[in-house]
């Protein structure tokens, strides 16, 4: 079958300048530069206004092709247009920063030197650029979008378990009050046979006096009745006692029953009613939780065994560890004293010989510098490191003091915890000016190895352990406040390092772990390695990659983890 053939029709485009006025001209050319069709007429006076003679002109089909190809619902045109003038943007200085038109650069820029037009320049790199970092932030929002729905769900988790959770108590505490009334009743039930006992041999003993008194007082009517008077007198006398003891006893016994106490006392079951609430209850907790923390996963990569060699004299111990930018990682060997440079993939690229011994920390200052501390010298070295992965030592500051970790800060400053001082941590910037933070920290002096630290960029916080008392201080620099971590999961905290969404990761030297830690000191979870006494960890400026080095003898390793 033939293919229907159609018919191409051609569509007028009209001048834009002049549909300004009210006029319908047929275009003739296109402006790139003005982003116009333009009338011949329109299109002359290119060659008469000086600024415009660079415009590139192009045949009315090319700027239908033009227009199609850049014409985005989403942009707002007077993007490239000089809000001042209303002019399309031409030139751009280099010296301001500013993108401006031709009147602009007779008004405002005619002492500007670094002048370049806009036509030469390319924005295609900076626009993908623009788009990575984009990209980057969408899938952070992502994330975020994700913790929030998770929080959401947990959220409503907790009410539904909070509602169940009172329901428990109150069959609980019914069953304890049915327990007590129970107890309660027993002990009523006990007392009341004792009482009816008691009450009835009383009863009895009334009845027999009453009956005794009664006969007494037939005989007396007899007496009285039948008898001679001396009859009568013999009787008065020979009854008086008894009748006398008998009245006493109906009186005695009348004192008696006034006198008794018939209230039967439960105290000691109220109070053993209250402690079982207290016991039951005390403990019980009423949260409803609604964080934004969720932990990481840490998935297995790669791990090397850490041996003597001919070129390692010595069974290697890592220090130190920082990732370069770009995810090479850079090792300190303390005991060999060299600095090594590993990919990816934990091959070494290149093994480094430093001029001193016992080199102890290392940062990463950017893709081709470093920074390292020694063992035994106050001193803070800085080494160059090229993309064939030769370092140079490229200079050296003097210290007034020892330092251990080292952690880049910001504005090119660094934060090192110090060995032996009454300050264990400081601020040393790049020239190698030596500060102390505006907060109130204790005195205690830490022996090498047993005072980590690291900074929370943005957040400005930071993170110091204590090896010895089992401790992560969080500092906030700017508030003064601190937060005290104490934890089962975390014992002999060694290096601390900052991962996704700042969250801070401590080698558990004690448990064989990292934990991860929120920024308010909330231990969220641990993370198994693959070795025993993590010494010290290390995490990519990307948030993805975790290296962790250890120190036990005969079994060291160098261990890669992603992290999800």
């Amino acid at each position: 079958m033939a293919e229907a053939q159609v018919e191409e029709t051609t569509v007028d485009q009209y001048c834009q300048p002049c549909s300004k006025k009210n006029k319908n001209s047929v275009a003739d050319k296109f402006c790139v530069n003005c982003k116009e069709f333009q009338c011949e007429d329109c299109i002359n006076g290119h060659n008469t206004n000086e600024y415009m003679k660079n415009h590139r002109i192009v045949s009315i089909a090319e700027g239908q092709t033009h227009v199609s190809s850049t014409e985005c619902d989403d942009l707002d045109a007077t993007i490239y247009m000089c809000v001042k003038h209303n002019k399309q943007f031409e030139f751009y200085c280099q010296e301001d920063d500013a993108l401006f038109c031709s009147k602009c650069a007779v008004t405002s820029h005619k002492k500007c030197e670094n002048i370049v037009d806009i036509e030469s320049m390319d924005g295609h790199s900076g626009c993908d650029k623009l788009k990575n970092e984009l990209f980057a932030a969408i899938n952070s929002t992502n994330q975020v979008t994700e913790l929030l729905e998770d929080a959401d769900s947990r959220l409503s988790d907790d009410i539904r378990a909070l509602s169940d959770k009172l329901k428990d108590m109150k069959n609980r505490f019914i069953q304890i009050f049915d327990d007590f009334t129970n107890e309660i009743l027993t002990h009523a039930s006990v007392y009341s046979k004792s009482t009816k006992d008691d009450l009835a041999k009383k009863k009895v003993k009334c009845e027999t006096q009453i009956q005794s008194m009664k006969k007494t007082v037939k005989t007396l009517d007899s007496v009285m009745s039948t008898g001679t008077p001396a009859e009568q007198f013999i009787t008065e006398r020979r009854m008086l006692d008894d009748v006398h003891n008998a009245v006493k006893d109906a009186t005695s016994i009348h004192e008696e029953l006034s006198r008794i106490d018939i209230l039967c006392s439960f105290e000691d079951q109220v109070k053993k009613f209250k402690s079982k609430l207290e016991s039951e209850f005390n403990s019980e907790s009423f949260n409803i939780s609604y964080y934004l923390s969720n932990s990481s996963k840490l998935e297995f990569v790669r791990s090397i065994e850490l041996k003597a060699t001919s070129d390692n004299l010595k069974e290697p111990m890592y220090t130190g560890l920082s990732f370069l930018p770009d995810n090479r990682l850079v090792a300190l060997d303390n005991l060999n004293h060299k600095c090594l440079i590993y990919d990816v993939n934990l091959n070494v690229k290149n093994s480094y010989k430093l001029p001193y011994e016992y080199p102890k920390c290392v940062a990463a200052v950017s893709n081709d510098e470093i920074v390292v501390t020694s063992g035994g010298k106050y001193r803070l070295d800085f080494l160059n490191v090229s993309k064939t992965n030769e370092l140079t030592v490229k200079r050296t500051c003097e210290m007034n003091a020892q330092y251990f970790s080292i952690s880049m800060m910001n504005n090119g400053n660094f934060v090192v915890s110090t060995v032996d001082h009454i300050k264990p941590f400081r601020i040393v910037c790049m020239s190698g000016e030596e500060t102390e933070f505006n907060i109130k920290t204790s005195s205690k002096k830490y022996p090498l190895g047993t005072n980590y630290c690291t900074y929370i960029c943005g957040r400005e916080i930071l993170v110091q352990t204590d090896t010895d008392e089992d401790k992560i201080y969080i500092y906030n620099i700017e508030s003064g406040e601190n937060v005290m971590v104490k934890d089962k999961l975390v014992k002999s905290p060694c290096s601390v390092a900052v991962g996704p969404y700042d969250h801070v990761f401590v080698a558990s030297k004690g448990t064989n772990c990292t934990v991860e830690i929120t920024p308010g000191g909330r231990v969220l979870s641990s993370h198994q390695v693959d070795m025993d006494y993590p010494l010290y960890i290390a995490i990519s400026k990307d948030k993805k990659l975790l290296a962790v080095s250890n120190a036990a003898t005969g079994a060291k390793k160098l261990s890669l983890y992603k992290i999800a």
